[in-house]
């Protein structure tokens, strides 16, 4: 139990307490009002902030909104439902009313915490959300709670949400991360991953959902490029930049659980990438991309352990068992779909997410776990959809 957990339980005995004074009529209607006002939030907050970039002030914004409207919603029925009890004399019925209010109060509580706490557990705000994944309280109430209700949670979690990348462990997952060395920052002297740039390239787009997307792809074969299904989700003319100029792009493959997708293009005459077997803990390794839309950059990284880790798909539906690296180096938006290369310029992963509890931590999907995608993704010849907009 942490900090967070001993807050929750102080309040959901101040609460119950204030659920039996009030009763269960009274607090039904304050119940009401907390949720519907909270629900009223989670669709307002989307509606007035979806289309401005990711930000702490743009998270902080939507989680305001959220507690003034279930605040206003909370007090407008308290008062309705407090003047329907005064009406009731005999004491047997509120001593009932009582002891109702007080589970009533205690359940709306835990309801509206677990709603925030999973829009923070996506977020990086500081202390605040490792605080937030380590709750045992939160993730008791999520493990009770039926997917739908995560669901439901969507549109609200893509506003809170600080980064550009999926979820990549569920809500109240703890994240493990491994110490090890500091990255090397000769290894990018290496010739064989000066060599591996000619092959990585940035991607551009437009979704469904009118927002332009980027990220960084890599030759598989000559005239096929892997990429996150997240950089293309919703996109339906991708294009490739290479140097100054421009071509386009057709998705054949794109698995949403995975998050990878495969790309046609015009055989470019250039050496592929090829894959690596696998990487040790510590091994030196590369991140290749384009990060924030930026020029080519590569970064020293060192592997922290090889892990399978549980979250949503990139649309934040149902539960995906992946196999990654977790890594350390710096990840930003814009890396998303870029090689991890060893020190030979293989590959031995996909990047495809970035810590939200650590600056220094980001994932990558391992060769073995993309192999599938790889090998489906230059068998097909006909585009496929990429399905709506995941950001």
């Amino acid at each position: 139990m942490n900090l967070l957990d001993w807050i929750l339980l102080l309040l959901l005995g101040a609460y119950a307490l204030s659920g039996y004074w009030q009763g269960f009529i009274t607090g039904a209607f304050a119940t009401v009002g907390l949720l519907v006002g909270g629900l009223l939030g989670i669709w307002v907050a989307p509606r007035a902030l979806g289309n401005v970039e990711p930000s702490l002030w743009v998270s902080l914004g939507a989680l305001f909104i959220v507690i003034l409207c279930a605040t206003v919603g909370q007090a407008l029925m308290q008062y309705s439902g407090a003047r329907m009890r005064a009406r009731i004399k005999w004491q047997p019925v509120r001593a009932v009313d009582a002891a109702g209010g007080a589970v009533l109060s205690m359940a709306a509580v835990l309801l509206v915490a677990w709603a925030l706490g999973v829009a923070i557990s996506g977020s990086r705000l500081g202390p605040v959300t490792p605080i937030v994944r380590d709750s045992k309280v939160l993730a008791t109430v999520d493990d009770v709670l039926p997917d739908q209700a995560y669901q439901g949670l969507q549109a609200f979690n893509d506003v809170v949400g600080t980064t550009f990348f999926p979820r990549y462990l569920e809500p109240f997952a703890p994240e493990q991360i491994v110490a090890v060395d500091p990255p090397a920052r000769g290894i990018l002297r290496d010739p064989d991953i000066e060599r591996a740039r000619r092959a990585v390239f940035k991607v551009h787009g437009n979704n469904s959902c009118g927002r332009g997307v980027e990220g960084t792809a890599f030759l598989i074969r000559g005239d096929r490029l892997m990429t996150n299904a997240h950089v293309v989700a919703g996109v339906d003319d991708p294009q490739i930049l290479i140097g100054d100029k421009t071509i386009d792009a057709r998705v054949v493959y794109y698995n949403s659980d995975l998050d990878i997708a495969v790309l046609a293009i015009q055989d470019l005459g250039i050496e592929p990438l090829h894959f690596a077997p696998g990487a040790e803990t510590n091994a030196k390794v590369a991140l290749l991309g384009y990060p924030q839309d930026g020029p080519y950059n590569a970064q020293a990284a060192r592997v922290r352990q090889q892990q399978r880790l549980r979250s949503p798909d990139i649309y934040g539906n149902g539960s995906v068992l992946r196999s990654v690296y977790s890594l350390r180096g710096l990840i930003r938006p814009g890396n998303s779909g870029g090689p991890l290369v060893d020190t030979s310029g293989n590959v031995a992963g996909v990047i495809f997410a970035a810590s939200v509890s650590d600056a220094d931590t980001g994932y990558a999907l391992t060769a073995a776990a993309v192999a599938g995608a790889r090998d489906a993704g230059i068998a097909a010849t006909d585009e496929v959809d990429t399905g709506a907009c995941a950001s």
